[in-house]
């Protein structure tokens, strides 16, 4: 593991500039794509190298969990679900090809640098043993992932919230498919806003999303939990200020319905949930079965972009801002990407 973080630190990498319009793409709750980032040399000894570690048996199935089952109870299969190397350990070890790996993680790391500055979010800049996740997914003919989101308020989480000091903040992938046709399915179909926010989306002095509001639902609406007594409370922010658009409240066990805790029922038409029992598995109780489909149309105030897996393109958005879903693969190859996210520090409640 050392010798492959020393080869990674041997790298020159250039400074991986994006246009300027894709921080405020991020910013704004949107999806920015850059075709051809990823040299076409690396990415073919990448992809090389995962097909290597697939026969090799060092993939896992790893669908989208519901977190209300056990994952023994699940029935996670390499037909159905996605399958993934890990990051850390897995990342980092000397099987396959460890140097292309640590060529594309010092790519990555001077992408997630330059994110740090241009998206004014400081500690993405902060480095740290399995802080940033980097893996491979390998979807085979038929599999698909269901819709969901990447990282969520640690308030929903239940006896797992706030207990690591840092969270994904953006979403990365970059795909190692040549060729890859529409008519082989399993496009990336992201549910951005139909009217681009009007703030920045994600968090807001480290309170998280979780939902919008407005006619068009454009508003980002944030979960301040350092209300007294351990409550929480929601706001929108006017210019620099923020204005409180619920009561003080506890959250409630999933599934969660935030709607139900606005200081005025004039304000339920024009606010719409990030998650939802319909639309995320993660939001289901422990009597749903079987999961949701979700795989439906795009909910009030939003739109539908999706992205053929074409070899060497690069996609990023915002973690806990953006729906998303892997559209079901209906060809006969396999579907092989690098996934991953850089993290922020989580802002823990004052007690």
């Amino acid at each position: 593991m050392l010798l492959v973080h020393f080869i990674a630190k041997a790298y020159t990498v250039p400074t991986t500039t994006l246009p300027a319009k894709a921080y405020d793409t991020i910013l704004r709750g949107g999806v920015h794509v850059e075709p051809d980032w990823l040299p076409s040399d690396l990415t073919h000894r990448m992809r090389a190298d995962a097909e290597t570690l697939q026969r090799d048996g060092l993939f896992v199935a790893d669908g989208l969990t519901n977190t209300a089952k056990a994952k023994a109870e699940q029935g996670f299969s390499e037909q159905a679900d996605r399958q993934t190397f890990r990051g850390g350990e897995g990342w980092s070890s000397s099987r396959g090809d460890a140097r292309a790996r640590a060529e594309f993680a010092a790519r990555m790391d001077s992408l997630r640098m330059e994110l740090s500055r241009a998206l004014d979010r400081p500690t993405l800049a902060v480095e740290g043993e399995r802080r940033h996740e980097i893996t491979y997914n390998w979807y085979a003919p038929n599999a698909r992932l269901g819709r969901h989101l990447d990282e969520h308020h640690e308030e929903t989480k239940g006896p797992r919230g706030w207990t690591v000091p840092h969270r994904r903040s953006v979403t990365w992938l970059v795909y190692l498919n040549d060729g890859w046709a529409a008519a082989e399915g399993g496009e990336l179909r992201t549910f951005p806003r139909a009217e681009p926010a009007t703030a920045g989306v994600g968090a807001h002095d480290g309170n998280l999303q979780i939902g919008w509001l407005g006619e068009a639902a454009e508003m980002p609406v944030f979960l301040d939990a350092a209300r007294p007594d351990a409550k929480v409370a929601m706001y929108v922010l006017d210019g620099k200020a923020r204005q409180y658009v619920s009561r003080d409240f506890m959250v409630p066990p999933k599934p969660i319905d935030f709607g139900a805790f606005l200081v005025s029922r004039d304000l339920a038409p024009f606010f719409e949930q990030i998650s939802t029992e319909r639309l995320d598995p993660r939001f289901a109780t422990a009597s749903t079965a079987p999961l949701p489909a979700a795989f439906g149309a795009p909910s009030k105030g939003e739109a539908v972009l999706e992205v053929l897996p074409r070899a060497g393109t690069l996609v990023l958005f915002d973690s806990v801002s953006l729906p998303h879903q892997v559209q079901p693969v209906t060809g006969k190859r396999n579907r092989v990407a690098a996934t991953g996210w850089f993290h922020e520090d989580s802002v823990f409640p004052e007690a």
